[in-house]
């Protein structure tokens, strides 16, 4: 047999995507000990078996030796700090932690996706580890996206979506569609997400051009009336001579000492700030309803979105790339 590496082994299994559980126990003084461990599996329903495996150098192997009883808490995807904290080596894993007693007297956590509260059956070695079998006398289960480990670092699970197919959402010989069809998706969702900031335009007196041209001056800084034309024209709210004439009576733009361009003045910037922190708020109030990951992953797939239906727009502001 050939020698391994054993970091480009331990590397190739980590291409195996694992969920991660705590698994808690007691010990000679029926102290409560836990682990974080990916090894947990299946073995049979009928009886119910599961089984994980623990590194014989593990100080707390004694423990779930000699114990009789483990509890597996498969975590969710909101429980990374979970993990992190029974992973961690001398310290108190359960300072702080709220938590009851259950079969055998094993530690109950609150938090979990899954727990399978089990009698151990059986111990196998296993290499550098010692396999614990156990038989599943109760178990609950929550529905909570599962917290994922892949290639070294946490992930998030979920079902792929079933799509409707494009020929379904549109019916073109009926003319209709349905709440499937995706422009109507990305069109209802400007518009509800926008609502806020329109009531604020309504109590300014602005209307789309006004905005549009407020926000490109406050992002850009001065622009000649042909750049401000240029920039706005894919928007369908070009500014007018008319518009322009407007915002400089209300004292929000000025032109430059030049006469060559137009800027925001001291009110027509704390205008702009204002409203762009009515923007702010929306984002931050509608996202606070969905996990980092969600927000993440929908912000990749509008860049991605955005790159393949460019017709060749120019952005409006050289937007500074987010870190």
């Amino acid at each position: 047999m050939s020698t391994m590496d054993p970091k480009e082994f331990r590397n190739a299994l980590g291409q195996f995507a694992t969920g991660v559980t705590v698994i808690t126990t007691t010990d000679e003084e029926r102290a409560p000990v836990g682990v974080t461990a990916s090894s947990f599996n299946s073995v049979s329903l009928d009886p119910p078996l599961v089984l994980w495996s623990l590194a014989k150098n593990s100080g707390s192997l004694t423990a779930y030796q000699n114990s009789g009883h483990f509890c597996v808490h498969v975590l969710a995807s909101d429980h990374q700090d979970l993990s992190q904290r029974f992973a961690a080596r001398g310290t108190d894993k359960f300072a702080g932690l709220q938590w009851q007693a259950g079969e055998g007297g094993v530690p109950l956590l609150p938090d979990f996706a899954a727990q399978f509260q089990c009698k151990t059956t059986y111990q196998y070695e296993g290499g550098d580890h010692v396999i614990f079998v156990g038989e599943v006398l109760q178990y609950e289960t929550r529905d909570e996206k599962p917290l994922v480990f892949h290639a070294g670092s946490y992930a998030t699970a979920k079902a792929k979506a079933q799509g409707e197919p494009a020929g379904q959402a549109v019916d073109v010989t009926q003319g209709k569609f349905s709440n499937n069809f995706f422009l109507y998706l990305l069109s209802r969702a400007h518009f509800q997400a926008s609502a806020d900031l329109n009531r604020h335009l309504q109590d300014e007196l602005l209307n789309q051009s006004d905005y549009l041209t407020v926000t490109l001056l406050g992002l850009s800084g001065p622009l000649s009336y042909q750049d401000l034309s240029e920039r706005l024209q894919h928007t369908g709210h070009v500014p007018s001579p008319g518009t322009i004439k407007i915002l400089q009576d209300r004292s929000l733009i000025t032109e430059t000492p030049d006469g060559a361009q137009f800027a925001l003045t001291v009110k027509g910037r704390e205008l702009h700030v204002k409203l762009l922190a009515v923007s702010k708020a929306t984002e931050e109030r509608l996202l606070a309803n969905f996990a980092d990951d969600e927000v993440a992953e929908a912000r990749a797939f509008l860049q991605r979105f955005i790159e393949q239906s460019d017709p060749g727009v120019p952005p409006l502001w050289a937007a500074e790339e987010s870190k």
